[in-house]
This record gives C-alpha cells, sequence and structure tokens, in this order.
C-alpha cells in the first residue's frame, strides 16, 4: 500500500471511545511514527491513532455526477 496522508482530510474513527464519529485528521503524532492526532468533531478533543486501523479517510461523493 503507497503511503498515504490523511492530514486534513475528514474521517471516521472505527475503534475507540469515538468509533462511528466523524473527526478531522490534524497530521502525525509529535514523535510517533504510526501515530495521527485527529479531533473528533463531537468534541475538542485529540487523540492519537493508527491511520487504516483505528480511522479511515471518509470520502463524500460529489455533488455533480462524472466527478466521482
Amino acid at each position: 500500500m503507497p503511503d498515504i496522508d490523511p492530514s486534513g482530510h475528514s474521517v471516521i474513527m472505527v475503534k475507540g471511545e469515538f468509533s462511528g464519529e466523524e473527526g478531522v485528521c490534524l497530521g502525525r503524532a509529535p514523535g510517533e511514527k504510526d501515530l495521527w492526532t485527529v479531533s473528533p468533531k463531537s468534541c475538542n478533543r485529540i487523540v492519537n491513532l493508527r491511520f487504516d486501523e483505528d480511522f479511515g479517510v471518509l470520502l463524500k461523493p460529489s455533488q455533480k455526477p462524472g466527478k466521482n
């Protein structure tokens, strides 16, 4: 799998306290190779999660047909 940078993207958390919630990936956790900082939309917290295990990028279909 190629390196994907989820920074700045809307994400969906699939594990942990915020499972099933949307959030925003803020970037890599400082000093961590495999952890990313994610801010859930439901609160002002920041959690460290593993990309592709604990959260994934949320794809929102385009409003224009043919642009998906």
